[in-house]
Order: structure tokens, then C-alpha cells, then sequence
């Protein structure tokens, strides 16, 4: 990938600015149509796939349109900014907004986790939030930068195992909601993030395998 002839820091504001967008719409969706009368009908499986597809589709559909018409043939380490970028707006909106479900079908019980955290072990309410934003990050740099590498290349692939990479992820999660998991139960949350964390390794060794 040859380097584009842009500031990082113009590349890490696009980041932002593409990212913040495609939350916007999709959480717009979330909790305006779908949350109040599609989900309740439906299955924890539905469910996740309807979200994964949602948030996929968003996210990496707003990646593709920034590396497309306004950041062609960026560098390796100006796509990373991006992505990082990307990590950095969700961790600001995180630390904000304390239930990103309040308002949704899910709003009480997440609060009731949240709660049910604070009040738990010391250790995990200390190491959650961190197991939390490394996965996290990798998913949104390891991610961007497939969709990148698939635009700048002609290739498919690494688009798909972006995309299909992101939906399993916010999909898993959307499961995990409607399945009523206990986030503040230690084992609960070794399985939830222990999936999570190997879709972003895998996210990570199919970049690096694409490069």
C-alpha cells in the first residue's frame, strides 16, 4: 500500500468522523425501529444476526466509503491511525455514556449488570474494562485495516472477513443480551470475552496475512 499524501492526524480525524457517523445511523436504527418493534418478537439467534449484519454494515460500509472517496492508497501505519481513530471515539463515547442501551428493550438489564458489576468482585470490575478496550481496539484497527487492503488491492476477501469478523461480533454480544448472561459472573465473562478475543485475533492474523 503506498502512502497517501495526507497529515496522520487529518487520517485519525477521518477515523472519527466516519466512525461517529456510522453509529449514529446505527443505533438511530437500533433504538428506533428495531429494539421497539422487530426484536421482541424474535429469537436471541435472529437477533444477533439482524445486529451483527446492522452494525457490520454500518461500520465497515462507512470505512470502505472514507478509504474509497476520500483516503485511496494510504500507508500501513496511516490505516492503523485510522482504525485507532475509530477505537479512540468509541472509548470517549464509553466513558460518557455509561448504558449504550439505555432507552432499548435491554436499557434495565444492562443497568442491572452495570450494578451488579460495581458491586462484585473487585478484581474483575478493574480488569473488565481494559480486557474490554484491547479487544475492542483490535477489532476496529484489524477490521478497518482488511477493508483497506481489499479496496487498495481489487481483492474480496479481506472485505468479507472484515465484515463477517465485526458482525459476529457486536452479534455474539446482542446474543449474550438476549440470552440474559451474567457479565458480573467471572466465567460469564471469561467466555463472553474470551470469544471476543479470538475474533480479533483472527481479525489480526487475516490483516497481517492480506498485507
Amino acid at each position: 500500500m503506498a502512502t497517501h499524501g495526507v497529515s496522520s492526524k487529518l487520517v485519525i480525524g477521518y477515523g472519527v468522523l466516519f466512525f461517529f457517523g456510522s453509529v449514529l445511523v446505527k443505533w438511530a436504527v437500533y433504538l428506533g425501529v428495531l429494539s421497539r418493534h422487530v426484536y421482541p418478537s424474535m429469537s436471541a439467534g435472529v437477533m444477533a444476526v439482524i445486529q451483527g449484519l446492522l452494525s457490520s454494515g454500518c461500520e465497515m460500509g462507512a470505512a470502505a466509503i472514507a478509504f474509497r472517496l476520500f483516503l485511496p492508497n494510504l500507508g500501513l501505519w496511516q490505516v492503523f491511525g485510522f482504525g485507532a481513530g475509530a477505537a479512540g471515539c468509541e472509548a470517549l463515547i464509553a466513558s460518557l455514556v455509561q448504558n449504550p442501551f439505555a432507552g432499548g428493550q435491554f436499557g434495565e438489564q444492562t443497568a442491572a449488570q452495570i450494578s451488579a458489576l460495581e458491586s462484585g468482585p473487585w478484581w474483575l470490575a478493574v480488569a473488565l474494562p481494559f480486557v474490554e478496550r484491547g479487544v475492542a481496539t483490535t477489532d476496529h484497527i484489524a477490521c478497518r485495516g482488511l477493508v483497506a487492503l481489499g479496496i487498495a488491492s481489487g481483492r474480496v476477501w479481506p472485505i468479507a472477513v472484515a465484515v463477517l469478523a465485526f458482525a459476529v461480533t457486536d452479534g455474539f454480544v446482542m446474543y449474550a443480551l438476549a440470552r440474559k448472561w451474567e457479565f458480573a459472573q467471572p466465567a460469564v465473562a471469561a467466555r463472553l470475552f474470551g470469544v471476543l478475543a479470538l475474533v480479533a485475533a483472527g481479525s489480526a492474523v487475516a490483516w497481517r496475512l492480506a498485507i
